[in-house]
């Protein structure tokens, strides 16, 4: 019996290690923004247009800053192939980190992403996916983030109004059920249907990071940064959107400490306290700590938080059979494992 325990144990702890490695499946574009424009996947270096700059990003790191009218990057369309071409309707999903400049997110429409061409013989300029947050004085929305494609705007219902402060965005496009789905911060925000009979297009084209498509909109550019800019040929799981916000935890200016704690016991009984060993080189004993528990979903489902700690916290709980993580923070570092109740 303690073999098999053992063995389960290191399937357990493997299939947290391979939820990042998962973020590799399907990324058709990838930009860390990290003092450059470059692709990791093609090893193509986007033109800079309108004088982009870098400011800090996160993780110590670097990111894109887009501030004036002209200011934006192509993706190159020969490169970037969402799906096969001419599919016309192929699964995607869109990821990225922003941080908006105050004055014009009180002013301005913002984009972020526009969908320059299609696919095929029609292939005439027009977008097919977009993301933008709606400006405070638009006829519908005003604030929101909404999204466009198959033909009309799909609202997410999410007010944007934070400025300085970073945050994660997920748009996901699943045309084979016709739905589409919206993420903040790794958790899901909206999910509905595409509406009228309209496929998604977004197969192929070159992308327009940060702009207007039609380069002639000034007032609808992106104000602010933009990090870990990434595109995949299929739909990420909610456990995999989740992983993506947490790619970069100093979102909150956190830095990513491994074996910062220890639980036990592990596994752990339904209903009985959870003992947290803490490094007191990494959280000092004064130290307020907030503790988070999130599912195999991504989903927080329990969360606590203890003024200052004797080496020692016990965490009560009464979460269903499953496995977990446990996450520390004191708002500078934060550590986690993994937690198995049974």
């Amino acid at each position: 019996m303690k073999s098999l325990f053992t063995l389960f144990s290191l399937a357990l702890l493997c299939s947290f290690s391979l939820g990042a490695q998962d973020l590799q499946a399907g990324l058709v574009m990838h930009y860390p923004l990290d003092g450059n424009l470059t692709d990791t996947i093609s090893g193509i270096t986007a033109d800079n247009n309108g004088n982009l700059t870098f400011a800090d990003g996160l993780a110590g790191g670097k990111a894109v800053r887009f501030f004036t009218e002209e200011a934006y990057f192509l993706t190159p369309r020969e490169k970037l192939q969402v799906g096969p071409e001419a599919d016309g309707g192929t699964a995607g999903t869109f990821s990225m980190f922003v941080n908006h400049r105050d004055a014009p997110l009180m002013t301005d429409r913002q984009n972020y992403l526009a969908q320059k061409n299609g696919c095929g013989p029609e292939d005439n300029n027009r977008g097919r996916v977009v993301l933008y947050r709606q400006d405070p004085t638009g006829n519908s929305d005003p604030d929101s983030l909404i999204s466009f494609f198959a033909g009309r705007p799909n609202r997410t219902g999410y007010k944007l109004d934070m400025a300085d402060t970073w945050i994660h965005l997920t748009l996901t496009v699943d045309p084979e059920i016709r739905e589409w789905a919206f993420y903040v911060n790794g958790a899901e925000f909206s999910r509905d249907t595409f509406p009228g009979t309209t496929n998604a297009e977004n197969s192929c084209g070159e992308y327009v990071v940060g702009h207007h498509l039609t380069f002639t909109t000034g007032t609808q550019t992106f104000d602010g940064l933009m990090d870990d800019l990434r595109f995949y040929n299929r739909v990420l799981t909610d456990r995999e959107i989740f992983l993506l916000s947490q790619q970069f935890p100093t979102a909150t200016r956190e830095v990513v400490v491994n074996d910062g704690a220890r639980l036990f016991p592990n596994p752990v009984a339904t209903g009985q306290d959870v003992q947290i060993d803490i490094d007191q080189s990494v959280f000092p004993v004064s130290a307020q700590l907030k503790v988070n528990v999130t599912d195999a979903l991504g989903r927080v489902v329990l969360s606590r938080e203890f003024d200052g700690h004797q080496g020692r916290i016990a965490l009560g709980q009464n979460l269903k059979v499953g496995t977990y993580t446990v996450s520390l923070t004191d708002g500078v570092r934060l550590t986690s494992a993994a937690l198995l109740v049974r």
